[in-house]
């Protein structure tokens, strides 16, 4: 057995039967289907007992505790070397397995694949522009690793990846319940690459009770704290001690930290500097006098810039030198 589909499912019965039948429809055929109902409500036991197929398992979890906790549980009990994951609100083509089982055994670097995606609208209207931007941002990057502090690489449920790496970085972090998969691709990172199949193989629906779109400051939150997270754990865990950086932006930003962000941060020491000429060649001297280990920058227009800058003095982009969105009071 070389594939395994794991799809987590909370109160799913809306869309879950036309996620199922795109995995079940799939041209490469030798897989198995873990489908993990994280204590669902609705009728979604109901349909899931009622399947016949039998690539199928299904595991019913008698609580709620979060997509995470869903999908370690069904990759733990997965038999396949590689894990291809089936959000179960979305639809895959019928030729995405097979073409990123091509593209990945094609790449012995690579560690995970993604594809591009179009995005469809709910049984709920969604704005032609929200579904505009939601395809722009999973398709447009093209060096991914650039963004691996930034922003997730590939759709999450276009995922498809070694059991052995995700087994090797511990899984989903359950301590995240919107995040989780910004905060696995970026660990994922450290083993390999992580790339897309330049094909649109995944259909990503965007509807407004998703948790991401129904509550978007949460979901910066959590992005952000995954981002310290692994700056911590991946770039200074040598220091044996809390690293220590300067991070640069607007007063509007350092509100959104103080209020949002500070009392969880347990992961970084950060002093916020006001974004000027001063404040910027401060940090730069502060970094050669060894005051501080890193720098993280505002996402603006002048960031390249920035980055430039700190680089000619001797910080690495990626290394010690980050860039993070942190919005400002009117954006939250």
């Amino acid at each position: 057995m070389e594939i395994s589909v794991i799809t987590a499912v909370y109160n799913g019965e809306e869309y879950l039967m036309q996620a199922v039948r795109s995995i079940l429809e799939q041209s490469h055929k030798d897989f198995e289907y873990i489908i993990v109902n994280d204590g669902s409500r609705d009728r979604t036991k109901e349909i899931l007992d009622g399947m016949t197929d039998p690539r199928v398992k299904v595991i019913h979890l008698e609580q709620n505790s979060g997509a995470a906790h869903a999908l370690n549980t069904g990759i733990k009990a997965a038999r396949g070397k590689w894990i291809a994951l089936q959000d179960a609100d979305d639809i895959s083509s019928k030729q995405r397995l097979q073409k990123q089982w091509e593209y990945i055994k094609g790449d012995p670097g690579l560690v995970a694949v993604g594809s591009l995606i179009k995005c469809i609208g709910g049984n709920e209207p969604v704005a032609p522009g929200e579904l505009l931007w939601e395809e722009a941002f999973f398709n447009q990057k093209n060096n991914l690793r650039l963004y691996q502090f930034y922003s997730t690489p590939i759709c999450h449920g276009s995922g498809f990846f070694l059991k052995k790496a995700f087994d090797q970085i511990g899984g989903y972090d359950t301590s995240f319940r919107i995040a989780y998969d910004y905060d696995l691709w970026t660990r994922m990172f450290e083993l390999g690459e992580i790339s897309r199949v330049p094909e649109v193989l995944y259909s990503y629906r965007v509807h407004k009770r998703s948790l991401a779109h129904k509550n978007k400051m949460e979901t910066t939150k959590e992005v952000l704290l995954s981002t310290f997270k692994c700056i911590a754990l991946l770039r200074f865990n040598h220091l044996k001690r809390k690293p220590r950086l300067i991070m640069l932006g607007l007063e509007s930003n350092f509100d959104f930290y103080r209020e949002k962000l500070a009392p969880f941060n347990s992961y970084l020491k950060l002093d916020l500097l006001e974004l000027s000429a001063e404040n910027v060649q401060r940090a730069a001297y502060n970094y050669q006098a060894r005051k501080i280990d890193g720098v993280i920058l505002p996402a603006y227009q002048q960031t390249g810039t920035l980055i430039s800058y700190f680089e000619q003095g001797g910080l690495s982009y990626g290394e010690n030198l980050f860039v993070a969105w942190m919005p400002g009071r009117g954006e939250w």
